[in-house]
């Protein structure tokens, strides 16, 4: 079988999501890939019958709860169906979500969602890190409001300030994702286009066309501000463990337990690009048995890495701020960039020392070694 690529294309309405999924879908059959796209849940149920769901939220909290319940039931069932016809066929497949399980986060209470999925018995990484990528498109509310519109989707009904609002939930819900890329409107007079470039690029990047790439840039902190991360509303933390096996190029095998206590774990190689800010990687997701397995391969001279990882957005760019518990507390701050000449904008309160892009010494490869 060959590999089956699953991502998500979510954000704030009027972002673009329809018209991205289809151009998407059009670019990788291009290329010889198979592409199932999973319809949106919300748009089935509002448009197969329940049309006063804004009315039924504000006048009946435990039926509304009760429909989101159904939709995620609906939306996990889906899911596993398109999975099972994906396994059918021998070819590159990609699965696009138009949206994914964690929307749910977005139109109801935190406090309900996280009860919600505990009771049918899901986790964290299960429902927001399974996946192996996902695009936020900012809504067109937020910085092309001219082009904001309800007319094109029945289920649609926001104001473009409550379409601000719940795009920011929305962000807020997947923030803790290994693979989260926020694409908001450029200001540039390519507009939707190449928002719709940036979109597909990324897609690129996840699934390898020509090879999959990492741009970054790193940056190493002093110090940050208790009171920072303590006001974040979107602050997302998860523990890392990070062991490198015998291979060729940086082999390593990570496992990352989210905030509920799940984990997910995973398989990467990396390799030098052309640049300080860009590398090739290749990631795959692998079982708790395997992860056992590969222990036993730890390259000799290394360490286990044990870090933790606050996961945030700052400004529309996602970063993740490393804590080593390995090294003395030294701290690392990354930001991923979608293309390599983007500009990034650090949080003001950090203590920043320097700039280790491309540094090899800051590397995790490196500080492995014993």
């Amino acid at each position: 079988m060959k590999a089956i690529h699953e991502i998500v294309l979510t954000g704030g309405p009027c972002g673009g999501k329809t018209t991205a999924l289809s151009k998407i879908q059009s670019w990788l059959m291009d290329r010889g890939f198979r592409v199932f796209i999973a319809p949106e849940t919300a748009t089935i149920v509002i448009g197969g019958g329940i049309r006063d769901i804004g009315l039924i939220a504000g006048k009946n909290p435990k039926k509304y709860r009760d429909i989101q319940k159904e939709m995620l039931r609906m939306q996990l069932s889906n899911r596993t169906h398109f999975w099972n016809l994906a396994k059918l066929f021998n070819e590159p497949i990609v699965i696009l979500y138009d949206r994914g399980p964690m929307d749910g986060a977005a139109y109801m209470e935190r406090n309900y969602f996280e009860a919600m999925i505990e009771e049918e018995h899901y986790t964290l990484s299960e429902l927001r890190d399974s996946f192996d990528g996902v695009i936020h498109l900012v809504t067109a509310a937020n910085g092309a409001r001219e082009f904001y519109t309800t007319a094109n989707n029945e289920a649609r009904r926001e104001t473009p300030e409550e379409a601000i609002v719940l795009d920011e939930k929305t962000k807020e819900a997947w923030v803790g994702h290994p693979h989260l890329k926020i694409i908001d409107n450029p200001v540039s007079g390519e507009g939707f286009n190449l928002k719709l470039r940036r979109a597909t690029s990324t897609i690129a990047r996840i699934i390898g066309i020509p090879v999959p790439i990492e741009i970054e840039r790193k940056f190493l902190v002093k110090s940050v501000p208790e009171s920072f991360l303590n006001n974040l509303s979107n602050l997302h933390t998860a523990k890392i463990e990070q062991i490198y096996i015998e291979g060729t190029d940086e082999t390593r095998i990570r496992k990352r337990i989210a905030s509920d206590g799940s984990a997910i774990y995973s398989h990467t190689i990396k390799s030098p690009g052309d640049n300080t800010a860009t590398r090739y990687e290749r990631e795959s997701k692998i079982s708790p048995t395997q992860f056992a397995d590969l222990q036993k391969s730890q390259k000799q001279g290394t360490i286990t890495i044990f870090k933790k990882r606050h996961c945030f957005v700052w400004n529309s760019q996602y970063f993740e701020l490393d804590i080593f518990k390995s090294h003395d507390g030294l701290i690392l701050l990354e930001v991923e960039l979608t293309e390599e000449n983007d500009s990034v904008d650090l949080p003001p309160s950090f203590e920043i020392e320097k700039e280790v892009t491309g540094d090899p010494a800051y590397s995790n490869a490196v500080l492995a070694q014993i």
